[in-house]
């Protein structure tokens, strides 16, 4: 009876996972403060914004194809200007997180909806498959 019980368990909890995955590929940004480097795959990109904050030599050395580029030591003087709707959704990364937080926060104390950062930065996403800009 274990024996059924559990396969029984096991097909509820699988076809449960299944579910969930197969709900959509778009992500709800509004109530997430970050994302996983793997989750940024099924980012729409005509709709979000990916902003990368690190450096102009970081970001000459590569970066996420489709990202726009709004170094931190820019980005209050720029943001306005990048980003004209405070409800438009934005996703911003940099190298390993700090960055990226910090442009989050000054984002969210203008009344920004919810700014996600990719965890791990910029290594951590080209790991899970994004793809680098030519």
């Amino acid at each position: 009876m274990k024996s059924v019980t559990s396969r029984i368990l096991y097909f509820v909890i699988c076809s449960l996972f299944m579910m969930l995955n197969a709900q959509g590929n778009e992500l709800d940004l509004s109530k997430r403060s970050n994302l996983k480097p793997s989750e940024t795959i099924h980012l729409d990109s005509d709709n979000v914004l990916l902003i990368d904050v690190r450096t102009q030599k970081e970001w000459d050395d590569g970066h996420i194809k489709g990202a726009i580029h709004l170094p931190l030591k820019d980005f209050k003087e720029n943001l306005a200007q990048i980003v004209t709707d405070k409800i438009q959704p934005v996703v911003i990364y940099c190298s390993a997180g700090g960055r990226a937080i910090a442009a989050a926060k000054y984002m969210n104390n203008l009344g920004y909806h919810a700014v996600p950062v990719i965890e791990g930065g910029y290594s951590q996403m080209l790991s899970a498959g994004l793809n680098k800009s030519d």
